[in-house]
């Protein structure tokens, strides 16, 4: 099993796990073979990536969060955003959002050797909905790593739900411009932190510190950020944590005005964010917990040698568990087998393997 991006489907390749909608329901089951006809309509449903029959890996890849968990939740967050932006103020029965994010930080602590493997539940038409629930899930673990108590994840996840509902309020055609943005639209666009902190401080029972990530989470550490250009630790932690986590799930998600970054990438860019995003332990914390090689991605090690990230230890993000099926001649291997990089000083990826390989990747489909 690998993951493929959905441009890079081809017929007759076999589904190795069911494709859902944002709404949970069942696009194609596991095992169903690929045609045109399929490819188009996962397309049309804004799916990104899925999971094919390829190289195995020999284990479920797990994710951090049930999907049926975070699918709930991102259909909460969905209402309540709807709401708001049909009433034009927050109204919502705080406890069921705490509730989510207690059932979130019981299943992470259960959780605490997995690492983030990026699960995308994103289109076009639900973004922000999603996007709220991974960065939310991203700043539990997080808080967890920097050793917050339960009662302090909980107003952190709760303020990650809603760090975005000043959106709520910016008109669709800003939102969803394809292009770039001019400077009196971005003008309106960063108005979303202020407008979402005055929706949240107006609502019944939810706290200041809740309001203020909404307010914060686009102030930078060196005081480059808006909407007020405050510098350390006039930002609050939890808006900071906010903060990288709001960053690294943006920049990894496809939108209208630009492809995503991969996540390797994106570590990258969140790696170089100590004492200027954010302060460096949050940083350190954050990045903890990414697999910059998330779990079925195609790689080729410094030594030449070419394979799919199999896991990630925590800790050690940028040195996955390679299964090997090409040594460094590109001739497939007698018998496939694991390299851990965490274990072997000197090795470590050289670059990320697109499946364009022609030849290389036609025959790592075939290889069961």
């Amino acid at each position: 099993m690998r993951k493929i991006e959905i441009s890079s489907l081809r017929p007759g390749m076999v589904l190795s796990s069911a494709i859902y909608n944002s709404r949970g329901e069942e696009l194609l089951r596991a095992g169903k073979q690929l045609t045109d006809t399929y490819i188009q309509q996962l397309l049309k449903q804004g799916v990104t990536v899925v999971w094919v029959d390829g190289a195995q890996i020999g284990q479920q890849v797990n994710d951090v969060i049930k999907w049926q968990t975070r699918l709930a939740a991102v259909n909460q967050v969905r209402n309540i955003l709807v709401n708001a932006k049909e009433s034009g103020r927050l109204v919502i029965e705080p406890q069921t959002l705490y509730n989510t994010v207690g059932e979130f930080t019981e299943q992470l602590l259960n959780n605490k050797n997995l690492i983030f493997n990026l699960v995308d539940l994103r289109s076009q038409d639900d973004y922000t909905f999603a996007h709220s629930v991974n960065v939310c899930t991203l700043a539990l673990m997080t808080g967890i790593t920097l050793g917050y108590s339960r009662e302090e994840l909980e107003v952190l996840g709760v303020g990650a739900l809603l760090h975005d509902l000043g959106k709520v309020k910016i008109p669709d055609e800003i939102l969803n411009k394809p292009g770039a943005l001019t400077s009196e639209e971005f003008g309106i666009m960063k108005k979303h932190t202020i407008l979402g902190y005055e929706l949240i401080r107006n609502a019944e029972n939810i706290g200041e510190i809740q309001a203020l990530m909404a307010l914060q989470h686009h102030e930078n550490y060196d005081g480059s950020g808006y909407p007020a250009g405050i510098q350390s630790d006039r930002i609050h932690e939890y808006s900071q944590v906010v903060a990288i986590a709001d960053r690294f799930d943006a920049i990894t998600a496809n939108r209208v005005y630009r492809k995503a970054f991969p996540p390797h990438e994106a570590f990258e860019m969140c790696l170089a964010a100590g004492n200027y995003y954010v302060k460096e332990n949050v940083a350190k914390a954050f990045m903890y917990n990414i697999a910059a090689y998330p779990a079925g991605t195609l790689v080729e090690l410094n030594n030449g040698m070419i394979g799919v990230s199999v896991d990630t230890p925590k800790g050690y993000s940028l040195y996955p568990l390679v299964r090997i099926f090409y040594n460094n001649q590109y001739k497939p291997v007698t018998k496939q087998y694991d390299l851990p990089l965490f274990e072997k000083p000197g090795l470590c990826v050289l670059k990320v393997l697109q499946d364009s390989l022609g030849y290389k990747s036609k025959e790592l489909h075939l290889r069961d």
